[in-house]
């Protein structure tokens, strides 16, 4: 065999496996809108969205044919379905303006730390806000 049919050969067999392994790029016609049959991967490119989110349109809304492991749908279909889902904007919604959340302090703030004091124990300034609580040390037990 010689060299050039030896490649011929191999990219023959590199086509058709390629081909198997990925049927959604080989669609395709004169007009440039496809054949007449979609793969899952066809679909979410004319939608614009994720393979799952096609994997998840009711097939009363999307129908689609099962063949093997594959999904295959109807460009006709998948036009209807998008015509479906016009918005013929009859009626403006009105979306509320976001109100903006503001805390309010139930007493005036204090300083952390007097200036007056000395160094500032976290441990001593947590234990004056839970006084009269009960307290649990590390180990789970209940101070009082």
């Amino acid at each position: 065999m010689r060299l050039l049919d030896k490649l011929g050969a191999s990219v023959r067999a590199s086509y058709e496996a390629d081909r198997r392994a990925n049927p959604h790029w080989f669609i395709g016609s004169p007009d440039g809108q496809g054949s007449e049959f979609l793969f899952v991967e066809n679909v979410a490119r004319m939608l614009g969205c994720g393979l799952d989110f096609v994997r998840r349109i009711p097939r009363s809304e999307l129908p689609a044919s099962k063949i093997g492991a594959r999904l295959i749908f109807r460009r006709a279909d998948v036009i209807a379905f998008i015509n479906s889902r016009r918005d013929h904007g009859a009626g403006a919604k009105l979306v509320p303006a976001r109100k903006v959340r503001m805390p309010v302090a139930r007493e005036p703030l204090q300083l952390i730390a007097p200036e007056n004091a000395g160094s500032f124990d976290p441990v001593v300034y947590v234990r004056s806000l839970t006084k009269g609580e009960n307290q649990r040390d590390d180990k789970g037990k209940t101070r009082g």
